[in-house]
């Protein structure tokens, strides 16, 4: 059996993850921080260990043996910087792990936020220019775990996520209080007027593709995690209406977001195939 290390497991997209790995043949050993208010969901899951460990000194854990070493784990304020500074040192901190308990790469969890306000496609070689804290910490934890994995002697793959939902997603995500007001019966009220470029992966899709890439020989190291589809954000909207409660009324506002999430997944797809199997509407027919 396959062994995998992943931190941030009580997380949305941790927890996906584990779950995808351990249903496929992967032992797991989820790092978690002592007293999450998550750990619970963690509880029953087989192939899984639970570790917890301190992520504001270098964990000190008793030695374990794994293939791959999945870093998941942020926390703070996306706005302040003060609280997105120590994730940079965390993030060190584990590639220093990965190496001591034997795996041979190391997958970090970026961010879409790293690529900032585009206008056209983008793509793995896009500028970065992010407009917070949250998106500037993640752009130098990428140039430093880069640059300190190589001196480890360790595989970097840096998975840049872009919007992802499903049914473990945060409740304060737009998705997930769509369908809780239409479910309702509530009018939903958006400001923007929902006419910029968005992207949305189903979350058994990303935690596919992530498996995937933690176990495949890649020749690149930066992925965007995305799905190959590009539409209006209006369009997903009216089409959750129209499957949830086509009688309710989405109000729309006038506000023209200047994030457009239009970006190619050729990268992706050409390393590991066609990741993506869950069709958006799809999703949402059990809500009827």
């Amino acid at each position: 059996m396959k062994k995998a290390i992943v931190t941030g497991a009580t997380g949305f997209l941790g927890y996906v993850l584990t779950l995808e790995l351990t249903n496929n043949d992967t032992f797991v050993y989820a790092l978690c921080r002592k007293n999450s208010k998550n750990l619970s969901r963690l509880v029953g899951i087989n192939n899984l260990e639970i570790i917890e460990v301190d992520f504001q000194n270098k964990p000190v854990i008793s030695k374990i043996n794994a293939d791959v070493f999945y870093h998941f784990a942020w926390e703070g304020n996306r706005s302040i910087f003060a609280e997105q500074f120590k994730n940079i040192q965390n993030t060190l901190n584990c590639i220093e792990l990965a190496t001591e308990f034997g795996c041979k790469r190391f997958l970090c969890a970026g961010s879409q936020a790293e690529y900032g306000y585009r206008d056209g496609l983008i793509t793995e070689e896009t500028s970065l220019n992010p407009i917070d804290a949250y998106g500037a910490c993640k752009v130098a934890t990428y140039y430093l775990a880069a640059n300190y994995a190589k001196q480890l002697n360790i595989e970097l793959t840096w998975l840049r996520l872009f919007s992802i939902y499903g049914p473990n997603d945060r409740p304060d995500s737009l998705i997930s209080m769509l369908t809780k007001e239409l479910s309702l019966n509530n009018t939903f009220i958006i400001k923007s007027n929902g006419k910029h470029i968005w992207n949305y992966l189903h979350e058994e899709d990303a935690a596919r593709a992530m498996r995937l890439l933690g176990w495949q020989s890649q020749s690149d190291t930066v992925y965007n995690i995305a799905s190959k589809i590009n539409r209006p954000l209006f369009e997903y909207i009216d089409e959750v209406n129209l499957t949830i409660n086509p009688n309710q009324k989405i109000e729309y506002g006038n506000e023209n977001c200047p994030v457009n999430l239009n970006v190619t997944t050729d990268k992706l797809k050409n390393e590991i195939g066609d990741y993506e199997q869950v069709c958006f509407k799809n999703a949402f027919l059990s809500n009827i």
